[in-house]
């Protein structure tokens, strides 16, 4: 689960019927995926290297459109992977490609295939700059010689809707959900083409809804690449229940689930609490008037006088259930009004109309954003229609207010482009009466974050890469990081300490404070060696602080930008913001804390030339990860507070 993350602070406070409840308990199945013998390969080149076609180099100088632009970088780079692994190059295909309008850094993400069937986990992504050079590179491609061994014992196809039906039998299993032999064997299916690869997947449906909340699962063949190299063909299944939505890889041979991940992550005029104001805690409602971005939201936010629109859908929900479209949302009054009273004397669903409109206007705020610093159409973002033509629209956000779900935590789904990502928010038990998470901006900053790393991090089409480990703990600290930002004020100093869920929560939900101070913080990269730092939200919090520490040294170095909408790449925290989503989109999937600091690291030298180069290395360097800091495959995770020579 991709969550809010309170498992770590709430073990303690809640009973063990509450921490039932909460996203993220240890009883719900974790993340599997095969470590590969050879790791993820990422090479940042000092020098960067020309691309060319065949023997010719791609000339930078001769104009052509950035779709056909997009398309010879990919041809080039497909036979440039093809001629380094001894791959054919019709054995690798490009899942998505776009070239980001702010860097002007082309990036290709691609996957390898055999018999025209996707491999999973052997994904590369390569990132081109504005001449046409390459300046990183990353995959983890299965070795020639399993290609043939894959083609020649592939045993799975669609016409076999039998098999299919074992897979699911398999996965329902693994889960803990009862799936009789008589249920499987009333199901139906149909076969269409995949929104996101155009390949065959069998739609089965009439499932029982304790299995998949719809009675639908998406099953199709792919390939796998094992820990020894090895290729083996696969059933996937998709299946969306209340609170979970999985994507597993099942060898149905060996009766076994080869991966496992879930893309829930856990946690006009409005009368809301503005962008500037965290939560009840920090200042009252006011009346905002048309706050849409018109270089993000051209149509505004809303289409039909509810608070649904091009960017969110956003509504009640109070039996936990996936259907949306008919749920309850407020209707705009008078001119286009969205204005509800809140009696926080009272209980949470009393104020309904208001926590949807907040929550409305919240996720808004959050594209806007996101959109200005480089989550646009063609990076993968949440829109229904996509004005550029780039990118597979139909996808805005799903986001329940006060879902009856579960309590005191968020979650956020996010499927690949194309498919509508989920957000649920929840009330919280700790207060009398209790506090309604919709209202406190920080928790709505952290799970859509988890949509915008997800999407950026190995392309739109593929959001498998930050299921668990190193990987799936950044997920949860990038989330933190930019809540973070988002919350600052022109009066905050590198001594101001930031905790986060206090609204909700009363008190932090996390182990330490957010600071510049170790005392107060002590959190370094050696902690990831304790048992204690094994969950994804304590690997998180980590990563979180070390951003904290990159935030500060940003901001003590180029100062405040006061509006963070304004786009001012002067700014240390607009800097910052742009570097966290810039190096999302150039790290690989399943990234490293390395992977990921160099990735930062080149995002900021593509962005200023390297301006703030040794401010970051020192940053990252006091939490103990200099550049002598030790990969995870080397046994440890030593501190080292070594920045480069020159710093």
């Amino acid at each position: 689960m991709k969550s809010l993350g309170i498992l770590g602070a709430l073990v303690l406070a809640l009973s063990s019927t509450q921490l039932s409840e909460a996203h993220g308990s240890s009883s719900y199945p974790r993340a599997i995926r095969p470590k590969l013998a050879g790791g993820q390969k990422f090479t940042v080149y000092d020098t960067p290297i020309a691309l060319s076609v065949g023997s010719n180099a791609i000339n930078p100088a001769v104009p052509v459109d950035t779709k056909n632009k997009v398309e010879i970088i990919g041809t080039a780079i497909i036979d440039k992977l093809s001629s380094e692994n001894n791959i054919p190059p019709s054995n690798i295909r490009v899942t998505s490609a776009y070239a980001d309008t702010g860097s002007g850094i082309t990036h290709i993400y691609l996957v390898q295939t055999v018999d025209g069937k996707d491999i999973t986990n052997s994904v590369a992504n390569v990132n081109v700059d504005a001449s046409n050079h390459i300046i990183s590179l990353s995959h983890s491609f299965a070795p020639a010689g399993s290609l043939v061994s894959a083609a020649k014992v592939d045993s799975t196809s669609l016409e076999s809707s039998d098999t299919a039906k074992d897979a699911l039998s398999i996965l329902a299993t693994h889960i803990g959900i009862s799936l009789t032999k008589v249920e499987l064997e009333a199901a139906t299916h149909t076969t269409v083409n995949n929104i996101i690869s155009g390949q065959p997947q069998l739609v089965v449906e009439g499932l029982p809804t304790a299995f998949a909340i719809d009675g639908t699962a998406k099953v199709n063949t792919e390939y796998i690449q094992q820990s020894d190299g090895s290729v083996v063909p696969v059933w996937r299944v998709v299946v969306e229940q209340k609170d979970h939505w999985w994507n597993a890889h099942i060898d149905v041979s060996n009766q076994k689930v080869i991966s496992l991940s879930d893309w829930y992550a856990q946690s006009e005029s409005y009368f809301v609490y503005a962008k500037d104001t965290l939560s009840p805690a920090d200042g009252s409602r006011k009346m905002v008037v048309d706050p849409a971005y018109a270089s993000a939201s051209p149509k505004e936010w809303v289409s039909d006088d509810t608070t649904s629109g091009n960017n969110v859908w956003a509504q009640s929900n109070p039996f936990g259930s996936s259907t949306w479209k008919t749920n309850h949302r407020p209707t705009a009054q008078s001119g286009g009004v969205f204005n509800y009273t809140i009696d926080f004397t009272k209980a949470p669903k009393t104020y309904i109309d208001a926590a949807i409109t907040q929550l409305f206007y919240s996720n808004n705020i959050m594209h806007d954003l996101s959109f200005i610093y480089g989550f646009d159409e063609a990076a993968g973002n949440f829109q229904d229609e996509n004005y550029s033509g780039e990118g597979v629209g139909g996808d805005y956000v799903v986001a329940f207010a006060q879902d009856g779900g579960g309590t005191n935590n968020a979650n956020f789904a996010t499927p690949p482009d194309g498919e509508n990502p989920r957000m649920r928010m929840y009330i919280w038990t700790q207060t009398r009466p209790n506090r309604d998470g919709d209202l406190e901006q920080d928790i709505v900053a952290h799970e859509f974050t988890h949509g915008i790393s997800n999407r950026l991090t190995g392309g739109p089409a593929n959001t498998d890469c930050l299921n668990d480990g190193e990987a799936g703990g950044m997920g949860e600290g990038w989330s933190d990081a930019v809540a973070n930002i988002l919350r600052l004020k022109s009066t905050d100093t590198s001594h101001t300490d930031f905790i986060l869920g206090d609204y909700v929560y009363n008190k932090s939900i996390r182990k330490y404070p957010y600071s510049t101070s170790l005392t107060t913080n002590p959190s370094t990269y050696s902690f990831l060696d304790s048992p204690e730092y094994e969950e994804v939200h304590d690997i998180g919090e980590v990563w979180a602080e070390m951003l904290y520490e990159v935030m500060w040294a940003l901001i003590n170095k180029n100062g405040f930008a006061k509006d963070i909408f304004a786009h001012d790449l002067t700014k240390g925290n607009s800097i910052m913001l742009q570097i966290l989503l810039d190096g999302m989109k150039l790290q690989p999937c399943n990234p490293t804390f390395i992977d990921a600091r160099d990735a930062i690291i080149q995002a900021e030298n593509n962005l200023t030339g390297g301006k703030n180069k040794c401010a970051i290395w020192t940053a990252f360097a006091k939490r103990g990860l200099g550049v002598n800091a030790p990969r995870p495959e080397e046994g440890s995770h030593t501190d080292d507070h070594t920045v480069p020579s020159g710093c």
